[in-house]
């Protein structure tokens, strides 16, 4: 009797011992397990822009729960997300509105007025001459005299010699021209100061305004003509 009673107790407390081994084997692979384990991941929380126009309005929210824009809401502004701060998820922030940023006002331009242009005045005298002459007769002289205060306005002054059909070319030529420096040469007696350019256009058997089959035809084909210009409507 008493022999069995030993062998129960030592059977006893054999198994509570291996009982207890296996406790603290157990622990201690659960806390090797714990260290091992990596970190939890800390949250990541940014600003996400939940409406748009000039009630624009911003709010935070936490990574993954970030809304993403995709082509279906392009157009569409995204829904508010409830975020909270780390540590407290029961505690929604609340969503601040931003001040939408200001646009520059377009500026008036005034347009540059509009600079007119300059008018040119011109004048025509008409100066005849005798049949194969250039010499200024007492009628030419007195339109020269008349139209002296226009030469003085002037800023250039053209003067274009002519003759008529008769004659050969070569001759007619040289009647034009010396008819136009003729004329040319009586405006700067009667006024040397002249500040108007002169220019000389000289075409015998050329420009008629008259029919040469007659003599007045022709008579009034023997002329030069004085172009006045003026810039500036003077």
């Amino acid at each position: 009797m008493t022999r069995r009673l030993i062998d129960v107790t030592v059977a006893a407390l054999f198994g509570g011992g291996l009982v207890l081994t296996c406790s603290s084997c157990s622990t201690l692979q659960n806390r090797e397990a714990a260290a091992a384990a990596p970190p939890p991941a800390p949250l990541v929380t940014r600003w996400e822009q939940v409406s748009f126009g000039k009630d624009a309005r911003f709010a935070v929210c936490i990574e993954p729960a970030c809304p993403r824009v995709t082509p279906k809401t392009l157009a569409q502004a995204p829904a508010p997300v409830a975020a909270a701060e780390p540590g407290d998820a029961s505690v929604p922030l609340r969503a601040v509105a931003l001040r939408p940023a200001e646009v520059p006002t377009q500026r008036t331009v005034s347009a540059a007025p509009d600079v007119p242009r300059p008018v040119i005045e011109a004048r025509n005298v008409i100066i005849n001459f005798p049949l194969g002459s250039a010499e200024l007769t007492s009628e030419g002289r007195t339109r020269i005299r008349e139209s002296l205060e226009a030469a003085k306005q002037s800023e250039r002054i053209v003067i274009s010699g002519r003759t008529d059909a008769l004659g050969g070319d070569k001759v007619n030529e040289s009647l034009a021209l010396a008819r136009a420096i003729a004329v040319r040469n009586y405006f700067r007696d009667l006024a040397p100061d002249l500040p108007a350019t002169f220019a000389i256009d000289a075409k015998g058997r050329c420009c008629f305004v008259a029919s040469n089959d007659d003599e007045p035809g022709r008579s009034r084909n023997r002329r030069v003509e004085v172009h006045f210009s003026t810039q500036g409507g003077a």
